[in-house]
């Protein structure tokens, strides 16, 4: 059973300031994301649930300094633990500490691209639906949803470390941080259309990146 958004915050809390050690199988996942997301100049970014800030102050250090950036999070360490990795920026970047309740305190129509990683993985699956409802609402037009979650091994390590990563969830999932290994394309569904989508295979952990647009905005 996924945790609840209150067992999210008390885990996220606990374990912030040591999060970033995961960066040893999510670094390659967050690159190819990076690479295929079409950032640029002039967009704003929306990151939802943005950690410990790692992803916002990579994106700020390396893009123009035209780009703007909101992040949420449920955790307030997390929340203060970003905000202090981008005081550089803060004219123009800000973390915003948020409690699961939609609308996301973000405009209409306010962000070219919305970045979200590691988060997905860990929601209830009607949770995640109507996030998802409420990050089109976000998007310009022409915006692009960008997601990397853990999903299902291919090959037979793979497989058997998927099976025994979600025995574990089932069990205890504060263990795992409240990630399992799950499908993006079936938690997308039909109301998004995938541009990009490709599997990074690391320490027998596989990850889904994927860039989508709204369907609704295709047609």
């Amino acid at each position: 059973m996924a945790l609840t958004l209150k067992q999210a915050r008390w885990v996220y809390d606990r374990i912030g300031r040591v999060y970033d050690w995961q960066a040893f199988y999510e670094g390659a996942t967050t690159d190819r994301l990076v690479a295929n997301a079409a950032l640029a100049g002039g967009q704003t970014i929306f990151e939802f649930g943005c950690g410990t800030g790692r992803l916002a102050a990579r994106l700020l250090r390396e893009l123009p300094a035209s780009v703007n950036y909101l992040g949420v999070d449920l955790s307030p360490v997390m929340i203060n633990l970003t905000t202090r990795r981008l005081s550089a920026w803060a004219e123009r970047a800000q973390a915003v500490l948020v409690d699961g309740s939609l609308p996301l305190p973000a405009d209409d129509g306010s962000a070219d691209r919305v970045l979200s990683t590691f988060v997905f993985d860990l929601l209830d699956a009607d949770y995640a639906r109507a996030v998802l409802d409420d990050l089109r609402r976000i998007l310009t037009p022409d915006g692009r949803l960008c997601l990397a979650t853990v999903t299902h091994g291919d090959r037979p390590f793979e497989r058997g470390v998927s099976r025994a990563w979600t025995a574990v969830w089932r069990v205890a999932p504060q263990l795992v941080g409240g990630c399992r290994p799950i499908s993006v394309s079936v938690v997308l569904g039909h109301d998004w259309q995938i541009q990009h989508h490709e599997r990074v295979h690391s320490w027998g952990l596989v990850t889904d990146v994927v860039i989508a647009a709204s369907s609704a905005r295709q047609q």
